[in-house]
């Protein structure tokens, strides 16, 4: 389910030079289409925090396939690029409902062990997506248009509707009736904005390095694109590797300890990156081995930090997710922005300002764990 939220943009990234052509604009506002998509899709989370609370898990899940259906359909059909950016917010709304509901139900459904292992998978196949699937586009674009991508898209969408269906309670009681189920409340539990904090700050690093990498790599570095395709195919091996084996650790050293130990990886990785920059060390291979590094810490910390802020009440899960994913992707938009600004000085800026990001987390995560508190209720 989440999965086809990320195809909704990697599977037709490859097209977009040929939009230009066909719906006869120019390239920004062709890439509007991607950055309309990327805003909307973070502020949809606030809102599907709230309607999961009211609606349920189910039929949350059920509107937001159903719009990425509609909003798929359209896309394909759209006849001019205005249209088109239009029916791309309406997908990002229908996408961001699964990264809302999907945390939930898994840390509901398994221990704090198994949550993680469970979460892992979702960040695997959320690595991997990226990866393979503007390969899968261009291969649609040798026999069809890049309309095709989107009809691809409602398609996968509605396979996932029996799934739903059969697998997501109907009736699920998220709290009591007149219990208070607010924002408010949810953001005086010091201990889960403090995660929220930590998750938003680290994978706001990583999209930051991720976004100014094809600048780093083809005009720091010297290489071609496809020096890019293999520092992603060892950053995603490494998170893969070592998210798979994250919940083994949770369970033979607890959660904060693997938080800890994947914090220290990123921070020597960040620390590398910086080197290289301030003393212009042009190497692909020490930067790519950095990148793994960092990878392979995310993999260990990012789970385990999801799972532990979504350790609150159960009636707070749901706007805890909400709130988690929208602070993970506006941190990411910051950091992405800033980082722009400098690109044409190198490495150093982006990994200076990567440290400030993992530095940030560090210091959040020094207290320990803590408890979750809400109201005087101890979860």
């Amino acid at each position: 389910m989440t999965g086809v939220g990320m195809l909704s943009t990697d599977l037709y990234l490859p097209a977009l030079p040929h939009l230009a052509q066909t719906l006869a604009t120019d390239v920004p506002t062709v890439q509007a289409t991607v950055s309309v998509y990327i805003i909307v899709f973070a502020l949809s989370q606030l809102a599907w925090g709230w309607i999961a609370d009211r609606l349920g898990m189910r039929n949350t899940l059920v509107a937001g396939i159903a719009l990425q259906i509609a909003a798929g359909i359209a896309c394909a059909l759209a006849g001019s690029v205005y249209w088109l950016i239009f029916f791309r917010a309406v997908q990002g709304i229908g996408a961001g409902a699964a990264t809302v509901v999907v945390p939930v139900l898994l840390r509901r459904r398994f221990t704090d062990a198994e949550a993680v292992r469970a979460i892992s998978w979702v960040g695997i196949a959320e690595s991997v997506i990226p990866a393979i699937a503007p390969v899968a586009g261009a291969a649609i674009l040798l026999v069809a248009s890049w309309r095709a991508t989107f009809w691809v898209v409602a398609l996968l969408a509605l396979m996932l509707l029996p799934f739903v269906i059969w697998l997501v309670p109907a009736k699920q009681a998220l709290h009591e009736p007149g219990e208070p189920v607010n924002y408010r409340l949810l953001l005086r539990n010091r201990a889960f904005v403090r995660d929220a904090l930590i998750y938003g700050l680290t994978f706001g690093a990583l999209v930051t390095f991720v976004a100014s990498a094809p600048h780093l790599v083809e005009v720091w570095l010297g290489h071609g694109p496809g020096m890019f395709a293999l520092m992603q195919v060892f950053g995603v091996s490494s998170f893969i590797l070592a998210a798979s084996r994250g919940s083994a650790g949770v369970q033979r050293f607890g959660v904060h300890k693997m938080m800890q130990a994947g914090g220290y990886a990123q921070l020597l990785a960040v620390t590398g990156l910086l080197v290289l920059g301030l003393a212009d060390v042009r190497s692909a291979t020490l930067m790519i081995g950095f990148w793994a590094i960092f990878c392979a810490g995310l993999g260990l910390r990012g789970p385990a930090t999801m799972t532990r802020a979504l350790s609150v009440p159960h009636s707070m899960t749901s706007l805890a997710s909400g709130f988690l994913m929208f602070l993970a992707l506006f941190l990411s938009g910051v950091g992405t922005q800033l980082a722009g600004f400098f690109l044409s000085y190198g490495m150093y800026p982006v990994a200076l300002l990567m440290l400030v990001m993992i530095v940030g987390s560090l210091y959040l995560q020094r207290g320990g764990e803590a408890q979750v508190v809400i109201e005087g209720v101890v979860d």
